[in-house]
């Protein structure tokens, strides 16, 4: 059963970091860009970096929720 909270913390914190970094892609594009086109129209190399910081945000808060949940149970 433990194993099932580290499998359901670790979701969780993965898709919380997936939210943080598209709808920050998305506030990106509304406000900076006003609609003219995409983060990765403008700079090509951006395309990288993002998907780099978002694997890396999601390895991340994957261990972080996972650890969260298992102290919290272990109490």
């Amino acid at each position: 059963m433990k194993l099932v909270t580290v499998v359901v913390g670790a979701l969780v914190g993965g898709a919380l970091a997936t939210m943080i970094c598209w709808g920050a892609l998305y506030v990106y594009g509304a406000f900076v860009l006003r609609g003219k086109g995409s983060l990765f129209d403008t700079n090509p190399e951006i395309a990288n970096l993002f998907f780099a910081a978002w694997g890396g945000l999601i390895l991340i808060f994957a261990m972080a929720a996972a650890v969260v949940v298992t102290r919290r149970k272990s109490h």
